[in-house]
């Protein structure tokens, strides 16, 4: 099980959301769930990660990108 976090940048399918109802449903409102293609621009060794759901550019933080399962 790999989430974003683990990941280089590339294009990933996301197969789960790690959290909570309010987490699953932040995510929703984001356009990211499950079955969802996203891109990873660009993950650092620290601050937030960029990632493209669609044509919107989103920057996550760490602790929401450690919840994103993709494959």
């Amino acid at each position: 099980m790999e989430t974003l976090l683990d990941k280089k940048p590339g294009v990933y399918v996301v197969k789960d959301i790690l959290g909570g109802h309010g987490c699953n449903q932040r995510f929703y409102e984001l356009g990211i769930c499950p079955g969802k293609r996203i891109t990873l621009i660009s993950s650092g060794d620290c601050g937030p990660i960029l990632i493209r759901v669609g044509n919107t550019k989103i920057a996550l933080g760490r602790g929401m990108a450690s919840k994103i399962v993709v494959e």
